[in-house]
């Protein structure tokens, strides 16, 4: 025998082992029948196989583990250069439950406690600290349908904001539930991707049905469609719920709930299929409604049936980072908001004034110290099964007025430039007026001369963007110069040119005015006149809902933080109370549009700070100490 194969003098004392028996050794220990030289890359790099099945659990029921143990060898000592054996291998010893962290002698344990028997009722279920990336990947889909949505909706109108706002609670819905899965029984099988795969199908297949969604002119395939989208979520996750009742079916405490949950998302499935024959072509169903409120009762069901049963807790699991991640989703989207206007902006005018920089600053002074409130007062420990639940599921109202609120952080950008823009050719126009009177001159001909070269200069700098503006410039001219000095056909002329003037600078900045609801389907021009009332009325809109929004996340913010807290202090409940008066206040100052002396504040540059200013106050007196 060679001197590579010869044993060491140690090994041959303690176990008089030869390479065979070495061989068989390692065979006993693996339990496989092919020897460390057979082993493959991926089984020497130690790579995850990919499996049809994967369980969710943590570990199998012990008794069929030690039921499995007798009839193996046991962990054994090892060693010399080839791992040798130190004991016989008829020496047995029970198979570790490497999930027990406790010293004392687990045998004794399992037989004093009836360890089998706890076992067989609830299972134990794998727990993740932070949240895979099948999840992330997940949120991208998430992420891309909120922007194409909001890219493609203006919230210049009541119904507008009704349909933005009815979207995000569809989409919203439809995310966590994929999501209060996914932190309880996410695994990584071959199954379990076909299935994340079947959910991106949904995910896409609301993209394409978002541009369209609009309740108060629904187009029949667009719900009808979404109908079938909503159906074919909950199928998906009732089947992906029914995988894991699959891997439980033998706990006793573990089929009734998971049987419930499946039941549940079979039935949203069933009614959102009813829905599906409600939405007929030109008509108008109220039936929607039924969308929002089955998912509203399938989450509450979810999160009740995982309140008073062990096998669905989410105590241990990422449900508080899923929701801030989500919160961060929303703030990156105002992110993505603010850079667009800020493109706009530069794309139409190149200046910059000291008000505008202002807003602008405003504006990600906002987000950030609403990222750092959210996140400064986040209790990322666990904080009671009931009130972790109760606090994820009032991330929806959170995360709705949130959304609208970055969304008019963004257009507040865009209307404080249309604000200077305007004002600058209200000036134009008021100089060239006085100038007119000043000489004593009564000639319409003259006066409209001196309007052409005022809007030539206007219009130099910003180009209409539709012929129909100058169609309209045109016509207003000739009434001014046609019409008799100062009467009411040339006052009404000169209106209209401002007006026109008015609305080509909206056009420019990409602010389209609410559509006017046309009856019998009649096509008529727009009037300019209107049209700047319309504007208007959007611009009152959006000071509103941008105001009611940044008090209802700072009050819902505090609720937040008030529900995660272990126990508060005095000082902790005065501050509590004031952050409460300032979302308040925040919310009431949306009344404001209505008064002459409000609307002059939507229009100043103070908007976003006064805003900012809130939220700076609210952070640093966070860090105040109080008795």
């Amino acid at each position: 025998m060679s001197s590579g194969t010869h044993l060491s003098p140690v090994s041959s004392h303690r176990g008089g082992l030869s390479a065979s028996s070495s061989t068989s050794s390692l065979k006993s220990l693996t339990g496989k029948s092919k020897n460390l030289l057979d082993l493959n890359d991926d089984d020497r790099l130690g790579k995850p196989k990919l499996k049809l099945f994967e369980s969710p659990l943590a570990h199998e029921r012990r008794g069929s583990l030690r039921s499995e143990a007798s009839k193996t060898d046991s962990f054994i000592n090892i060693s010399g250069p080839l791992g040798i054996s130190s004991k016989s291998s008829t020496e047995k010893l029970p198979l570790p439950n490497i999930y027990d962290d406790r010293k004392d002698d687990k045998e004794e344990y399992f037989v004093k406690n009836n360890g089998d028997s706890d076992m067989r009722e609830t299972p134990e279920f794998r727990r993740y600290e932070e949240a895979t990336n099948i999840e992330l990947f997940y949120d991208l889909f998430f992420v891309a349908n909120l922007t194409t949505f909001t890219e493609v909706t203006d919230i210049n109108s009541s119904t507008a904001l009704k349909s933005y706002a009815g979207f995000f609670c569809i989409l919203w819905f439809l995310w966590v539930q994929v999501s209060l899965f996914d932190v309880r029984f996410v695994t990584d099988s071959i199954l379990e991707r076909v299935g994340k795969a079947a959910q991106f199908g949904v995910m896409v297949g609301l993209a394409s049905v978002g541009p369209n969604f609009d309740p108060a002119s629904q187009k029949e395939h667009t719900f009808r469609s979404l109908a079938i989208i909503l159906m074919l979520s909950r199928i998906i996750l009732g089947l992906q719920y029914g995988v894991v009742l699959y891997h439980v079916w033998f706990y006793k405490n573990s089929k009734t709930p998971l049987a419930m949950v499946v039941a549940t998302n079979l039935v949203a499935a069933f009614i959102y299929f009813g829905t599906l024959f409600a939405f007929k072509k030109g008509t108008n169903s109220q039936v929607y409604i039924v969308w929002y409120i089955t998912a509203i009762l399938e989450t509450a069901i979810n999160v009740t049936i995982s309140a008073n049963w062990k096998v669905l807790s989410f105590e241990g699991s990422h449900l508080v980072q899923r929701m801030s991640l989500l919160t961060l989703i929303i703030l990156g989207e105002g992110v993505i908001g603010i850079c667009k206007s800020i493109s706009t902006i530069v794309e139409t005018e190149a200046g910059w004034t000291t008000p505008l920089i202002g807003t602008v600053i405003a504006a990600v002074t906002l987000l950030y110290f609403i990222y750092m409130i959210y996140f400064d007062w986040m209790n990322r420990a666990q904080f009671g099964t009931f009130r972790q639940e109760l606090w994820a599921f009032l991330h929806f109202p959170f995360h709705l007025a949130l959304v609208l609120l970055v969304e008019g952080t963004a257009q507040f950008i865009i209307w404080r430039k249309v604000a200077e823009v305007v004002a600058r050719i209200n000036t134009l126009f008021s100089t060239t007026g006085r100038t007119f009177l000043s000489t004593g001159n009564t000639n319409s001909i003259t006066l409209s001369t001196l309007f052409v070269n005022a809007t030539d200069a206007v219009y130099a700098e910003f180009p209409p963007k539709f012929t129909r503006t100058l169609y309209e410039t045109q016509n207003a001219i000739y009434t001014i110069g046609n019409a008799t000095f100062n009467s009411t056909e040339q006052l009404q002329g000169i209106s209209t040119l401002f007006s026109v003037i008015r609305d080509s600078i909206f056009d420019s900045f990409n602010i389209e005015p609410p559509e006017e609801m046309v009856k019998e389907m009649a096509v008529v021009a727009d009037d300019p006149n209107d049209e700047w009332e319309r504007h208007m009325e959007a611009f009152k809109l959006v000071f509103v809902y941008f105001f009611i929004a940044s008090g209802l996340t700072l009050i819902l913010m505090n609720v937040l933080n008030t529900i995660s807290r272990p126990k508060t202090t005095k000082g902790d409940r005065i501050r509590i109370f004031i952050y409460f008066i300032f979302g308040v206040l925040l919310a009431s100052l949306a009344s404001l549009v209505t008064t002459d002396g409000g609307f002059g504040f939507a229009q100043s540059a103070m908007v976003l700070p006064t805003v900012a200013l809130v939220f700076v106050f609210v952070m640093t007196f966070g860090y105040t100490k109080l008795l």
